[in-house]
């Protein structure tokens, strides 16, 4: 008797515990790494109106560490540079360092019209246009500035290729 009475709310534990395990589990849209994206963002000259778009997204309103996201501060912890504004002269030289200092496997993101082709700033005597007079550009988020949910969408369909 003393058997069952300890057996009836173990089993009861474990059928919660096997009930919870096989539940059903809706499919998420980003796929799950082991951590997050670490995101390093840089502001290359510009009005800095996509740079404050960027930083929106690590308020409350959107769920950047969620997607499988998060801004970091150090390059070194950096998967992707996400790179803002039209490169100036006086910038090009920071841009290399930061690119440099990423582990391998980085990635660049142009962020905005000014940072694809320069935008409203081309090439001129303070600046030397967009990435694309750089490098190619493979990755990229237009608009001027793109939404907070453009730039969240677009890092979502980037992580999935």
């Amino acid at each position: 008797m003393k058997g069952l009475r300890r057996a009836a709310p173990l089993s009861v534990v474990y059928a919660f515990m096997d009930a919870v395990r096989w539940r059903p589990h809706a499919e998420s849209a980003t796929p799950r790494r082991d951590r997050p994206i670490g995101l390093y963002v840089l502001e290359a000259g510009g009005c800095e109106g996509c740079f404050m778009e960027i930083e929106s997204l690590a308020g409350s309103a959107f769920a950047l560490e969620q997607a499988g996201f998060v801004c970091v501060s150090d390059p070194e912890d950096a998967d992707w540079l996400l790179l803002t504004g039209a490169v100036t002269r006086v910038c090009a030289e920071m841009v290399d360092r930061v690119w440099r200092a990423m582990p391998p496997g980085r990635s660049l993101i142009a962020v905005g019209a000014c940072a694809v082709d320069g935008g409203p700033f081309p090439a001129g005597y303070a600046t030397l246009g967009g990435l694309q007079a750089l490098t190619p550009v493979r990755r990229s988020i237009p608009g001027c500035p793109p939404s907070p949910q453009d730039i969240l969408d677009a890092l979502q369909e980037l992580a999935r290729l």
